[in-house]
């Protein structure tokens, strides 16, 4: 039961975490960041946990599903994608799409790598 909390409280952080991001001085799409961000950081909890240090398992749901889930924002994505579908901006709404799944599967790996630095 505890595992909900959790989760709950982690996502809550990465929610406020996400929100807090769209007052920086970011020049370019704040979505996209966080996607990259987020994948990064994913990737390098997976790594450690699963080659390095085997972390409490409340732990690993808190920094993963709660505070990553909460701060990486696929549904805006999504929804961001569509918008530029509804602009009649296809060639955007593409390069957006392709950019951000590509671009966070490579922040997994950079948090892969970053992982075995340690």
């Amino acid at each position: 039961m505890f595992k909900f909390f959790y989760v709950g409280l982690g996502g809550a952080l990465g929610a406020i975490l996400r929100y807090s991001f769209y007052f920086l001085p970011i020049p370019y799409n704040k979505t996209i960041f966080i996607n990259i961000l987020g994948s990064i950081i994913i990737g390098f909890i997976s790594y450690f946990t699963k080659n390095i240090k085997i972390l409490d398992h409340r732990l690993i749901l808190f920094l993963t599903t709660g505070i990553c889930g909460g701060f990486t924002t696929f549904s805006t994505f999504s929804l961001e994608t569509v918008e530029l579908i509804e602009k009649n901006q296809f060639i955007l709404a593409s390069l957006y799409s392709l950019g951000s799944i590509v671009l966070s599967i490579i922040g997994i790996y950079i948090g892969y790598y970053l992982a075995k630095l340690f």
